[in-house]
């Protein structure tokens, strides 16, 4: 049963509301603040927040802002009788789902509210369905948009792709379950070509016959032969040598290779499927890598955002990694603290989903609470990643990490990776209280 939190200060029309949810079949509860509202949410996690914008300890507005970044899954709606468009739009940049004047009736109301929870149902629903294939989706368009684009993709079982995206975001997962959901009678076979001496990289790729070289001592299959039928997978395509990236163009073209020292032509149809951290594009330009290759590599291009981005899937994400950690370790379940999920919400996750996945697991290991704390995580001081000026300069995120830091300056501007006198300028800008002097 879903429950849904209302938040108004005026007590008749809350107990309304709550009647009126609790005869639709929801479970309600009520509170009159905004700080009240925030431990609520804390200790019961609603999955639908009705909202009046008119509260007695915070505004609004900013209290939407709150929920939206503390608790990312729950769905908001505002119910306010001020009928106004600048409202509106103010209430749906921060987060609103929905925005309702008063008096609201009853059923546009309920409406609203199934529509909502159907929308968390699906959420976990595409959680639970993560669990089976190793991916979490999450609900973030871009994500959704991919998963669409993989189905399609496994029809075409020869169809090369390119999957563009920050260190740590995923391509090699999301490879992997390409390959699963292709149902390809091959291997999944991948090459880490950042990982590989230059030198070595054409016998590692198409392998080599015996006496090819000094150390030569049997015939050795490269990745291309073992993946016939089935998915090749060059992880860092930028790091391959040019001279090489001719041969590799001429397999793509035919996937016909000889083995170094060979002269027999073999055969071996797979999917070809690369990723970079790089911009590839820009590599071609430079001429650091070959256009006729990027084309070849690049008939389906695809992108994964980093973690920074998909913030309402970082928590239920957390939920996912945990799991899966806890039954690798062969350990037990284990809950994030709500302080442990406003830091990992605060934190930047410069080495995205990999890096959320080694904190956790270092926290499950080294933790000895029953549920996980800030300190178990160890977040310190992460280095802003590149472009990331605009996201550190958030009112509601630096308010958050300076109250987890106890207002502390130093140790704050050391976790965002900031200046302490560009921290300084922001708390005075934006009134966000009088830190401790320091």
């Amino acid at each position: 049963m879903a429950l849904c939190l209302v938040v108004e200060d005026d007590p008749r029309q809350r107990a309304t509301l709550e009647q009126t949810l609790r005869a639709a079949g929801y479970e309600a509860i009520g509170t009159g603040d905004g700080q009240s509202a925030l431990a609520a949410c804390a200790l019961h996690r609603p999955e639908v927040v009705l909202l009046d914008l008119g509260l007695p300890d915070i505004d609004g507005i900013e209290l939407l802002a709150l929920l939206q970044t503390r608790f990312p899954l729950t769905r908001t709606i505002v119910l306010t009788g001020l009928d106004s468009v600048a409202v509106a739009v103010a209430a749906m940049r921060a987060g609103a789902r929905h925005y309702l004047t008063k008096p609201w009736r009853c059923e546009e109301l309920l409406v609203v509210v199934e529509r909502e929870v159907q929308a968390v149902d699906l959420a976990e629903a595409q959680e639970r369905r993560a669990t089976s294939s190793g991916v979490f989706w999450g609900t973030h368009p871009d994500m959704l948009t991919l998963r669409g684009q993989l189905a399609k993709l496994a029809a075409a079982p020869h169809t090369s792709v390119l999957f563009e995206g920050e260190t740590g975001t995923g391509k090699e997962v999301v490879a992997a379950d390409l390959h699963r959901q292709s149902g390809a009678r091959g291997a999944y076979v991948a090459l880490n070509c950042a990982a590989v001496p230059s030198e070595l990289l054409e016998s590692e790729l198409f392998g080599h016959e015996r006496g090819a070289f000094t150390g030569a001592d049997a015939r050795r299959r490269g990745v291309a032969e073992l993946a016939r039928d089935g998915t090749l997978l060059l992880d860092e395509v930028a790091d391959l040598p040019l001279g090489l990236q001719s041969k590799l163009l001429r397999f793509l073209q035919e996937y016909r290779f000889r083995r170094i020292g060979g002269e027999e032509e073999i055969e071996c149809p797979c999917r070809v499927v690369a990723t970079t951290h790089r911009e590839l594009e820009a590599l071609v330009h430079s001429g650091g890598f070959r256009s006729d290759l990027f084309f070849r590599l690049a008939v389906v291009r695809l992108r994964l955002p980093p973690l920074r981005d998909r913030r309402a899937d970082i928590l239920p994400m957390c939920r996912f990694l945990l799991e899966r950690i806890c039954q690798d370790l062969g350990r037990p379940p284990r809950a994030l603290s709500p302080t442990a999920e406003q830091a990992i919400l605060a934190h930047s996750w410069p080495g995205n989903v990999r890096e959320l996945a080694n904190r956790l697991e270092r926290a499950l290991v080294l933790g000895d609470e029953a549920t996980i704390q800030p300190a178990d995580l160890d977040l310190g001081a992460a280095p802003a990643p590149a472009g990331a000026s605009a996201r550190l300069d958030d009112p509601v995120r630096l308010r958050l990490v300076l109250e987890k830091n106890r207002w502390n300056l130093a140790r704050t501007a050391r976790e965002l990776g900031v200046e302490r006198h560009w921290l300084r300028y922001r708390v005075q800008k934006y009134r966000l209280g009088e830190p401790v002097p320091q």
